[in-house]
């Protein structure tokens, strides 16, 4: 069942793992998907496969992410959503971080949603339905990421961020939701990473572009907001 016909979302960090299994997800609900990336060559074999359109943008940059927005409004005629799974993660001990890494982490995680969710809620505002999304973490869930602190508090902030654009857009028709893995994903770099663990105990990323699909698609009497994957038991 197609339960997202016609609507337009932009996803970003669309050559990513996570990306590729959310944007399958959308485009067999019937969605229409503008790719975003830095670089176009990372998604646009991804695009042509999937009948979507490709967009070059660094999130990192305001006016970039401005841009993304009205060239997909032009070419789409639309913009239903966001759908941001841009980040970064780091391995880095307090006593052992470099400073400049703190940068890094808030940036990708952090300062892109911001950009993305300023640039397009005044769109959604206009049209008074939305959707927006966002990637945080098991450590951001539980509050405490030994070993990781910085990528930690990077995805805290995401969900805090999240929860509180949700309750401003209190009394609108746009909804607010945040993934929470609460594990490894079976990505190709998870499995150069950790070559001896089990990818089929990791979090299959299909998952959480399935729980993304139900989430974009609920009616006005209920929403759903915060949502943990889960490895399998």
């Amino acid at each position: 069942m197609q339960t997202l016909e016609g609507k337009v979302y932009i996803l970003t960090g669309g050559g990513g793992a996570i990306a590729g299994a959310i944007a399958r997800s959308f485009t067999q609900a019937g969605a229409r998907l503008a790719l975003a990336d830095a670089y176009e060559t990372t998604i646009a074999e991804r695009a042509q496969e999937l009948g979507a359109r490709a967009f070059v943008a660094n999130l990192t940059h305001y006016p970039d992410a401005e841009m993304l927005v009205r060239q997909v409004k032009a070419q789409f005629g639309r913009v239903d959503g966001l759908i941001h799974t841009v980040g970064g993660f780091a391995y880095a001990p307090v006593k052992d971080t470099e400073p400049n890494l703190y940068d890094r982490m808030f940036d990708l995680n952090m300062r892109t949603l911001f950009y993305m969710t300023r640039a397009i809620i005044p769109e959604l505002l206009s049209q008074k339905d939305g959707f927006i999304a966002g990637i945080s973490a098991a450590a951001a869930w539980h509050g405490v990421g030994p070993g990781v602190a910085l990528y930690a508090a990077a995805k805290a902030a995401v969900a805090t961020y999240l929860r509180s654009l949700d309750a401003e857009l209190s009394g609108t028709a746009i909804r607010v939701a945040i993934v929470y893995p609460m594990g490894a994903v079976d990505t190709p770099a998870n499995r150069r990473e950790m070559p001896e663990a089990d990818p089929m105990a990791w979090v299959d990323p299909a998952e959480i572009g399935e729980s993304l699909v139900y989430a974009a698609s609920r009616s006005p009497r209920g929403r759903v907001m915060e949502l943990q994957i889960f490895p399998p038991r």
